[in-house]
């Protein structure tokens, strides 16, 4: 994945952290800050529609295995025929078939499988509700925001972190008071989701506790509020990055810092 700027590389510096926290089989096509055009490669290696029928036919095989590659092939596909095959592989008895089909259905972009993503956030297996909250938020429908919202208390941090990126994905500015306290969360991986969303939805309100949050030991996560000030764009934390960037020992942290103080000084008033 090659950077698209220095902003989007942090960003997605950060993203790759999050698939190792969340897993492969939960990550689909990133969302709101996360998003990449995909390569000429992909796209060379994507499934004609001519395939179409044979991948439907696949997502009913007796390979999980063969289901599962069916699901995300069609996902490739993009055609909006394939979402209510996708929508009825949502309750596939095996778990990596429904992860699949949720990030399909994400890639897809149709928001008719809203209603059956936010019920697989209730799924027994945490790498499906983690792939629902996030392809929920890539889908931007208002419906899933109180289920996201509800997903952020989930026992398991990577859902929380998922839910997290969803309301941001949402871009709804009532998910604020429920993102907050997010940033106090025990897993950094949480904390970095929700700096991240707080960014997105370029609210204010969060400063103050963003600017507490550049002192956090994890580097993902002082660097992910960091590059959350720089989208807000409020020049009067940028003396707070200054201060972190000077006792910052890491080098690559350090430099990434200087980066989201660069965007934040090239911000345009409101």
């Amino acid at each position: 994945m090659k950077p698209l700027s220095a902003v989007t590389t942090l960003v997605i510096g950060w993203g790759v952290q999050l698939v190792l926290t969340l897993g492969p089989r939960a990550v689909g096509p990133p969302i709101g800050a996360f998003s990449v055009a995909r390569s000429a490669a992909a796209g060379a290696n994507a499934p004609q529609s001519d395939d179409f029928a044979q991948l439907v036919k696949r997502l009913k095989s007796q390979s999980s295995g063969e289901r599962r590659d069916a699901a995300e092939h069609l996902g490739e596909l993009g055609d909006r025929r394939a979402v209510e095959p996708l929508t009825a592989a949502l309750k596939d008895s095996n778990a990596d078939v429904r992860a699949a089909a949720a990030n399909a259905l994400g890639e897809i972009g149709d928001k008719a499988a809203a209603a059956d993503l936010i019920a697989l956030l209730k799924d027994q297996v945490e790498f499906v509700r983690s792939a629902a909250a996030r392809v929920l938020g890539q889908l931007g429908d208002a419906r899933a925001e109180a289920p996201l919202i509800a997903a952020l208390r989930d026992p398991n941090s990577s859902v929380r972190s998922a839910a997290a990126l969803g309301l941001g994905g949402l871009k709804d500015q009532q998910a604020v008071v429920e993102l907050l306290p997010r940033l106090r969360d025990e897993a950094p991986d949480v904390r970095a989701a929700a700096a991240n969303a707080l960014g997105e939805l370029r609210d204010k309100r969060a400063i103050p506790p963003l600017i507490n949050l550049l002192r956090d030991e994890y580097k993902m996560v002082k660097v992910s509020a960091a590059i959350a000030l720089a989208d807000i764009g409020d020049k009067s934390a940028a003396e707070s990055i200054r201060q972190v960037i000077d006792i910052e020992k890491d080098p690559e942290a350090q430099s990434e810092l200087n980066e989201a103080l660069k965007r934040l000084m090239a911000a345009k008033k409101d």
